[in-house]
């Protein structure tokens, strides 16, 4: 965890960049009351850098949002195939480097420079967001350096086992609540423009400080044995139900960072943006477009077979019209839906149909909204053809929340109506879509999903749900909220190795890849010789980062199998 210089001058730059994107409070200027402890300025500047890199860590570009993709099939890149992440993924400037080497450290900072001043609200922020972003980290590796990992004396910082991290990382929500509500908050500086999330608002922090514990515990559900008086402080968040909520209006308190597309100065879009035109490494996962689209070609024993989810022109837009044939050879067409196959090795999975591949639509990058007429997206274009990169990179939303609380229910934990709870949550969802081309407005125009189709769609996933058996309700709540998380997908990650759902593309269950469906919705044969790997182990979590960690420290030895489980609460 060495800071290499190119780290230095790219911790500058985004500096620059998150100042000019969050500005400064009316404190800015002050003197500080001594140079040896910097007061609101850097407070300031501190916070609004941690929230903007720990959010660039965790999602799409260069990160491990893209890789982690694959994982949970949003993604079929070619880069990650068939679980390929391995130990080099995305080394120099991989997640893992960038939330050491200035989040955490930056978390630190406030809490270090915040406390003596009592400026407790930048405190109790600060000890959040460290515990919800150590917490994501454990989730994905496992053990990692946690109680040595800022000590300047020691230049190889041990792990800490991830069930001693759990417990630290709860203590520390409840000492960040206790700062929150503590009387003399009030009397410290407060942030503002600085706070991306919140704005400063103390009782959305503490809501969201009580999601976030009530994460960890889900998260825990199948060791409480390792999480002193798992069943205490369970009851007491539910007894009290202060979590994320929705305002007067029915504005959710989404934990989420906006993009928007401002491109000068600095690039402010959505980071998957930047793949939206040109030549693609990852496609869209034909397993779950189908799932979305109700079909079972190749998604067999899908859980909403026959119905068509009415989100799918707002995550997926195709290019080609339905008079269009692609330029080259393809693996996968469905309509006008066109991608290569998971773990394939086919001679036609490096074609290059780029102008034809289907891309992300606006609900998940800010791209261009699928009225059904297709186009090219290409740079060039005026913004009604490329759309904007306006989209948010969510990490806990109230939609998730109400799924959280319906596998709660579901798993015995609370009681409480699941049902009502995986309506609520679909419900949610679609409202987070239409938040999205709020936001966009007539720069990036989308019509809205109508309440009738809203409603045709719960019945139809409830009645599927009242069906079910109790693994099947489980099923179909994870399938929802997977569907919810998309672009977020280290919450599906580790929802899936907790519950076992999403049931996960499994070639063995499609019928003859090479058959898609045609415009017409008749059956035919692609010009596709589609060969699938066979499927590699199933990774439990992922590699420790070579260049930034396992080569620099003599305590991190590389893990040896990582399809075993080393994560405590997988059980």
């Amino acid at each position: 965890m060495i800071i290499k210089m190119k780290n230095i001058v790219k911790l500058f730059l985004a500096l620059s960049i998150v100042i000019y994107l969050g500005g400064c409070t009316d404190d800015y200027l002050d003197v500080n009351k001594d140079p040896n402890r910097p007061t609101a300025p850097e407070l300031n500047q501190l916070l609004s850098g941690s929230e903007y890199y720990m959010v660039q860590a965790l999602s799409q570009g260069d990160f491990i949002g893209q890789g982690l993709a694959s994982y949970v099939h949003y993604l079929n890149p070619r880069e990650d195939s068939n679980y390929g992440m391995g130990p080099g993924a995305n080394n120099p400037y991989n997640s893992w480097n960038y939330l050491y080497t200035y989040v955490l450290n930056d978390y630190e900072a406030i809490i270090e420079y915040a406390e003596p001043d009592e400026n407790l609200i930048y405190v109790g922020i600060a000890k959040t967001l460290k515990a919800y972003a150590f917490s994501v980290m454990v989730d994905i590796w496992g053990d990692i350096p946690y109680s040595e990992f800022n000590n300047e004396e020691i230049t190889a910082p041990k792990p800490d086992s991830s069930k001693d991290i759990y417990n630290a990382l709860i203590a520390l929500l409840e000492e960040g609540r206790a700062d929150f509500q503590n009387t003399g908050a009030a009397n410290g500086i407060k942030p503002g423009k600085d706070d991306f999330f919140y704005g400063g608002d103390v009782d959305k922090w503490i809501r969201l400080n009580n999601t976030i514990k009530l994460r960890l515990l889900l998260h825990s559900r199948k060791a409480k044995s390792d999480i002193t008086d798992w069943q205490g402080k369970f009851n007491a968040l539910i007894t009290e139900n202060a979590f994320i909520t929705t305002d007067e209006e029915g504005n959710p308190e989404d934990f989420q960072f906006w993009y928007n597309n401002v491109t000068s100065p600095a690039y402010e879009r959505h980071p998957a943006y930047s793949s939206y035109t040109g030549q693609h490494t990852h496609y869209i996962s034909p397993f779950f477009y189908e799932t979305m689209m109700g079909q079972t070609y190749n998604t067999t024993d899908n859980p909403f077979a026959g119905i068509k989810d009415p989100r799918v022109p707002y995550y997926f837009y195709n290019p080609m019209k339905s008079n269009e044939e692609p330029p080259n050879g393809y693996e996968y067409r469905n309509g006008n839906f066109l991608s290569i196959f998971f773990a394939t090795m086919g001679p036609n999975a490096g074609q290059d149909n780029r102008h034809m591949f289907t891309k992300y639509s606006i609900y998940p990058i800010g791209g261009k909204y699928d009225d059904g007429n297709g186009g090219r997206v290409e740079v060039g274009g005026d913004v009604g053809t490329l759309g904007t990169g306006i989209a948010p990179h969510k990490m806990i939303t109230y939609a998730a929340l109400k799924f959280m609380l319906a596998e709660l229910v579901l798993t015995g934990e609370m009681t409480g109506d699941a049902r009502a709870y995986l309506s609520d949550g679909i419900s949610a969802a679609i409202d987070h879509v239409h938040s999205v081309i709020d936001k966009n407005g007539s720069a990036n125009p989308a019509p809205k999903i109508s309440d009738d189709d809203r409603e045709k769609y719960i019945d139809a996933v409830l009645a599927k749900y009242d069906a079910a058996n109790a693994e099947g309700k489980m099923r179909i709540v994870m399938t929802q909220k997977w569907i919810h998380n998309f672009m977020n997908p280290i919450d599906a990650y580790t929802d899936y190795r907790r519950t076992g759902y999403p049931v996960l593309f499994d070639p063995n269950k499609t019928q003859d890849p090479g058959y898609g469906v045609n415009p017409s919705g008749d059956t035919e044969k692609s010009d596709a010789r589609v060969e699938l790997s066979t499927m590699a182990s199933y990774p439990r979590s992922l590699y420790y980062p070579t260049n930034s960690e396992t080569e620099l420290n003599v305590n991190m030895p590389q893990k040896n199998n990582v399809s075993v489980p080393l994560v405590f609460w997988d059980k």
